[in-house]
This record gives structure tokens, sequence and C-alpha cells, in this order.
């Protein structure tokens, strides 16, 4: 080797070695401008249009029912409000186990829909609407406590009455119920033989939480509108061409079998018979929908039904919640509790409903008005309310 290449060998390593510096600064100052960029972005959509920013609710494991919410936690909802989380895990004031003498208290068993996370506060929920309009029109203390959870159906409401809702020792028990129970009918007619294992509870958690790096860029307000983008891509594509969940395109356009109808209604007999074996009044409501047949002309409501969860076309889905409306009737007649019309109370609005379930303000507050009219227009309620008033009298008595 000459003098020379060995003189080269050095300058081209150190050549290279500039290169890559160069290609690394330049990479290094293209995320500079990018993430000043987005900083820009993100603070002139705050300031000039802020979308609302609702974080995502954290669950815990439990030894009886798929998850609770994690007590003490702070939610902030999709109107920018607190959400207050007890230490029971569920939304609303701290609860006392037994009520205070002449105080009727209700409870209310159901999903994501009575939850109510899309209501401006909690003030707002139905349940809590309900519980204010009833004492207003019996002139006594009412609670109304809300052990509904987002994921929650009739066979995981049957766990938390067992569990937590009779030592509440309620005087009634209002069961809110549809939506989730639908997802399951499918699964019903895949397995003739016996229960789904999918459908037990304590199967699939109640949420997933999200790790800590995903709940920090969940509340940026360009990442909320890229998702509400995307969401609203999604609702076309499944507008306009539905694919079935279980890849049977087939499936989504026939009913549930009368077998899957059977076991539906059943976990609504169930919670009839646990409560009047505690002596507690049943009420069996039917849920409020924007999946109605006259929200099928129109576009923007068909948008917002997120019939791919049930694995059935819109009109499939429609004649479904009327069928299982029919359903849960049926098992309040047949197991003596009062049955309330829910679906019938609210008009399918955007106005009313965020989506196919989720109640907004004005629907929430149209369900509470409904409720609390069928409630004192029926005499066994009435009768109920009148023992319970009783024993306030009794009580100031024997003091």
């Amino acid at each position: 080797m000459t003098a020379r290449s060995k003189s080269e060998a050095p300058e081209r390593a150190s050549g290279g070695s500039r290169k890559t510096s160069g290609w690394l600064i330049r990479i290094a100052l293209a995320l500079f401008v990018l993430l000043t960029m987005l900083g820009i972005g993100e603070c002139a959509l705050r300031v000039g249009a802020p979308l609302p920013y609702s974080s995502r609710l954290e669950w815990i494991d439990d030894g009886h029912i798929k998850a609770r919410l994690l007590p003490g936690q702070d939610p902030v909802n999709t109107s920018g409000h607190v959400v207050q989380i007890n230490s029971l895990g569920f939304r609303g004031d701290e609860p006392s186990w037994v009520p205070s003498p002449g105080t009727l208290r209700l409870l209310v068993l159901g999903g994501s829909a009575a939850f109510c996370y899309d209501v401006s506060d909690d003030r707002h929920t139905w349940p809590a609407l309900l519980e204010k309009e009833l004492r207003g029109a019996l002139e006594m203390p009412v609670e109304v406590i809300n052990l509904g959870l987002p994921g929650y159906d009739a066979s995981n409401s049957k766990v938390n009455y067992l569990f937590t809702g009779r030592a509440l020792n309620p005087h009634a028990v209002l069961v809110y119920h549809t939506w989730n129970d639908l997802k399951f009918l499918r699964l019903f007619d895949l397995d003739e033989v016996g229960m789904p294992r999918a459908f037990l509870s304590g199967v699939n958690t109640g949420g997933k939480n999200l790790p800590a790096l995903a709940r920090f860029f969940f509340r940026w307000q360009i990442v909320q509108r890229a998702r509400n983008a995307y969401l609203r891509s999604r609702a076309v594509r499944r507008e306009t061409a539905y694919t079935s969940l279980e890849s049977e395109g087939a499936n989504a356009h026939r009913m549930p079998s009368e077998r899957a109808f059977q076991l539906f209604e059943q976990s609504f007999a169930d919670l009839a018979l646990l409560a009047a074996s505690d002596d507690v009044l049943p009420v069996l409501i039917s849920q409020a929908t924007l999946a109605q047949p006259q929200s099928l002309q129109l576009q923007e409501h068909r948008l917002r039904i997120r019939n791919n969860l049930v694995g059935m076309t819109q009109p499939v889905l429609v004649e479904v919640w009327l069928e299982s409306n029919r359903r849960i009737a049926s098992a309040a007649k047949a197991h003596d509790a009062l049955f309330l019309d829910g679906y019938g109370a609210v008009q399918p609005t955007l106005q009313n409903f965020k989506d196919h379930v989720h109640l907004l303000d004005p629907g929430a507050e149209t369900l509470a008005r409904s409720l609390r009219a069928q409630l004192l227009s029926n005499p066994r309620f009435i009768e109920l309310a009148e023992r319970v008033r009783a024993t306030r009298q009794s009580a100031s008595e024997s003091d």
C-alpha cells in the first residue's frame, strides 16, 4: 500500500462521518420544526377552537364481576365536567348502606346508557334527574343510586345486584338494559350446544386502561380531531357497505333465533325474581334508542348507529330492538314486575342522542320525566312510596 492510499483512508472515514453527522443534524432539525409546528397548532386550537376534552375511565379487577371503576378517580366527561366516582366504583354520591327512615331508595342497574357519561354533569344523568323528579312529585326524600357501568349487560347486573345492590337495601330496582345484551344474540346462535363462554361474567373486562403515554396524547386537540375524522370515515364505510363481525355477511341480514331471544328474556326474568325474593319491587325498562324505523330514512342518523357491534344490518337491528322490548315486557308480566316504556319515551333525534343509545341532556331529561309519570301512575309504586313514608312517622314516634 502506498503512502498516498494510507492517507486517503482516514480522509474517507472522516468524510463519511461528516455526512452521517450532517444527516443526523438535518433529521433533528426536521423533527424540531415538526414538533414546533405541532405545538403552535395545538396551542392555536386550544385557544381558538377547543374541543371538549374527555378522559378515559380507569378500571380495576373485581372478584365477582368483570370490572369496576377505580374509586377516587376524577375523569372528565365529553362536556368537560368532572364525573364523581364513589368508593364503590360507581357514579354518584357516596351511598349509605341503609336508607334513612322515610327515604324511598331506588337502585338502577344498567350499562353505559345508565352511567350517562355524555350528559353535561352528574346532576343531568337520567337516574339523578329521576331522583329530583320523584322527590318533588312525592314530596318526600328519594334516593336513586346508579350502579350502571359502561359495558355491563343484564348478566353482569345479576352479579352486581347479588354482591352490591341488595346490600344497599333498596325498595325498588330499575333494570335498564338492551344494547349490551344484543351483542350476544349472534353468539347464542353460533353455539347451539351450551352457553357461549364469552357471555359469562368476568371473561371480558369492562374496559381497557390506556398506558400513561397514550393518556397524555389522548387529550391533545390535534389527536382528538384526527380521531373524530377517522371515526367519521369509518361510519361512512360502515353505513354504505356493511360487514359482519363474524365474517358471515348473510347472518347480518336475518333475525336471531327464538333460542337467542329466550336467553335474552331469561336475564330480565332472573333480575325480577332476585329483586322479588328480597321483597324489592322489580321495574324493567325498555331502553331508549336512536335505532328506530324513522332513523333509517336519515343518513346522519344512520351514521350514528353502531350496528356492526351486534352483527346486524340496521333494518334488522330495528326489528330486533322492537322484539327485545316485547321480551322485556313479557318477563315483567310473567314475574309480577313493573314494565316502563323507555323506548317510546324519547324521540329518536340527534338532540336527544349522541349515538345509537347514549343520551344527551335533553334525552335524559325526557326519559326521567316519562319514567316519573309512569311510576306515579302505577298503584303498586304509590303504595310502596306510602309504606316507606309511614316508616318515617313510626321512627319519629318511637323517638
